[in-house]
């Protein structure tokens, strides 16, 4: 019975530290309006994207909103004074979303790799 005991607390924790779906590295699924060819959400809550139109690195803080959604909080490169929000949604296919005031950016599949910012 003890052994029991044991297992279940352990079960919990590791099912409490299994990361967000949008963790990780995405590459564009196709062209996009901001030219975003891809983007990396790390596990330390930062993330990571490139864009053409407007041409900026963008530097940010995410946070899990929900299950399949994260909240992303840039700034670009060109303009430290300035922050955007961003949403980044993953649906049950395991493409994610990026938006911004609603409207789609881009759509992106995860690549393998370790994402690091």
């Amino acid at each position: 019975m003890k052994k029991i005991l044991l297992l279940i607390p352990a079960a919990l924790l590791l099912n409490a530290c299994s990361p967000h779906p949008g963790a990780g590295n995405w590459t564009a699924t196709e062209e996009n309006s901001w030219g975003i060819p891809g983007l990396t959400l790390s596990y330390e809550g930062r993330a990571l994207f490139t864009s053409k139109t407007p041409p900026a690195t963008w530097h940010c803080f995410w946070s899990g909103e929900n299950k399949t959604s994260a909240r992303l909080d840039c700034t670009p490169s060109t303009d430290t004074e300035q922050e955007d929000r961003f949403e980044f949604q993953v649906n049950e296919n395991g493409i994610g979303t990026l938006s911004r005031q609603g409207r789609t950016l881009g759509h992106f599949r995860r690549v393998e790799g370790r994402p690091e910012i």
